[in-house]
């Protein structure tokens, strides 16, 4: 591998709050290491976007977060020896690589009795117990816990059943929804059962309601901070959000999380002040609308920039939409309220879908960042072993281009001529992987971004004509 791939250049952020994460990261991920060997809290491996965070802290249980550390071997490049592990063992790489990285580290660091040399940040700690989740989204999640069990039959798994009601155009969601709803409580209160056997410790409900308020309150302030970014020029753009979205997945139900985007809204307002954008002439308006990013080549986002491209929204890792515009009943019991909020989120769009025909939520909610971020193009990462989030996207661009379609109108100038513009949403589809350098070309994807600006460039003049 050339050396620029072993150690990539350091993306330049937009914002000081973006910076701030590396150093944030690095400590949760040592502070993990550090609760290993003092042996005085309980850790607990398991994944983001499971709605249980506030269980675990409530329970002073510490997460260790195995889709984050696989994530950072792929930020650092050093995630290629725990594939070829995973491999060694009879795993393919067409699986989750994010999986198979963290197989292929904690097999390694069963076998040495340590962490594996030079693992970054100091290594993924071992776990207590394991958490697991598919949630009707990702296979992985349920089987990589029960694979890592091979090299640490020791270890006990919960395994946690987060459905929400598929959506169907013919029928409303909530007349189903008090049996998922019944069926969600009944799962989060078997985990607070589990955990209180794994560290012989009761459940403080009042401690979990304070942590769930305190939650919520985060979830509706990232909601305000982020919706700042429909400012012209945008003050952040995606590649930012990659680093600020952290505290959001890996630090909800604590103070340090509330207090991040209180600093980052207050950053955005000063800089829309300023008239400060992500890039200095913002030309483009882009969608990040779908998929997980190369963590090893976040500095395309820098090249898109350099274009004259900013990405206002994204789907990705943007999980709120805010408790008061939820649809969702009233409660005081925590546990309810967690399995409430689980429901709201996931249905949010169902409504908005049902009213227009041929439809999907995730395509309705591509079309609300389109129409309220003013984008002129939308950008996919089709990463090749991640296929239970990926699939679909192709056919999302394909429903969005039914209705952003070129569309002749006639518009009379002053010679009482009509002349032919058209309105289009141009797309880009970029195809690699999250963590496998392997499957990544700099150049090629440098040439797919310099035609993408070409096509936006061309529809631009268009409609300015």
């Amino acid at each position: 591998m050339a050396e620029e791939q072993r150690k990539p250049k350091k993306r330049m952020t937009a914002t000081k709050a973006a910076a701030s994460i590396g150093p944030m990261v690095k400590e949760f991920i040592t502070g993990t290491n550090r609760a290993r060997a003092e042996g005085k809290r309980k850790l607990a491996y398991t994944f983001i976007v499971c709605h249980h965070e506030e269980i675990l802290r409530a329970m002073d249980v510490l997460p260790v977060w195995t889709e984050n550390f696989a994530g950072i071997c792929g930020v650092k490049r050093a995630a290629e020896r725990f594939l070829q592990k995973a491999e060694s063992l009879g795993f393919s790489r067409s699986l989750c690589t994010y999986a198979l990285c963290g197989l292929g580290f904690d097999q390694w660091r069963e076998e040495l009795g340590e962490m594996p040399p030079d693992a970054p940040w100091g290594g993924q700690a071992r776990p207590d117990f394991m958490i697991s989740s598919g949630q009707i989204l990702c296979d992985p999640r349920t089987k990589w816990y029960q694979a890592a069990q091979q090299f640490m039959p020791d270890v006990p798994i919960y395994n946690i059943d987060l459905p929400h009601p598929l959506f169907d155009p013919k029928k409303d969601h909530r007349e189903v929804w008090g049996y998922y709803h019944k069926y969600i409580v009944d799962q989060l209160r078997g985990l607070v059962s589990f955990v209180e056997e794994q560290t012989g410790k009761k459940m403080d409900y009042d401690r979990l309601r304070e942590l769930v308020a305190l939650s919520d309150r985060t979830w509706n302030l990232v909601h305000e901070t982020y919706e700042l970014r429909q400012a012209v020029p945008c003050p952040m753009g995606t590649g930012d959000a990659m680093n600020t979205m952290v505290p959001l997945c890996f630090m909800m139900a604590t103070q340090e999380a509330y207090d991040f985007y209180v600093n980052l809204k207050q950053e955005l307002e000063e800089k829309i002040a300023r008239g400060e954008g992500e890039v200095e002439d913002e030309k483009y308006r882009l969608l990040w609308g779908g998929g997980l990013p190369a963590w090893y080549a976040l500095n395309d986002f820098n090249y898109l920039n350099s274009k004259g491209a900013s990405f206002p929204a994204e789907t990705t890792y943007r999980m709120v939409v805010p408790i008061y515009e939820m649809d969702i009943p009233e409660t005081d019991d925590p546990i309810e309220h967690i399995a409430w909020k689980w429901l709201g989120y996931w249905t949010h769009w169902y409504d908005k879908a049902r009213n227009r025909p041929g439809s999907e939520p995730d395509v309705e909610r591509l079309i609300e960042y389109i129409e309220n971020y003013k984008i002129d193009g939308v950008v996919m990462h089709l990463a090749f072993s991640c296929r239970t989030w990926h699939v679909g996207l192709i056919w999302q661009l394909h429903q969005l281009a039914k209705i952003y379609r070129p569309i002749p109108v006639l518009m009379l100038g002053g010679n009482g001529k009509g002349d032919k513009v058209q309105r289009e949403l141009p797309s880009l589809i970029l195809e690699s992987d999250i963590i496998d350098i392997t499957s990544y070309s700099e150049m090629d994807t440098r040439n797919k971004i310099d035609a993408f600006i070409e096509t936006l460039e061309s529809v631009r003049q268009t409609k300015a004509a």
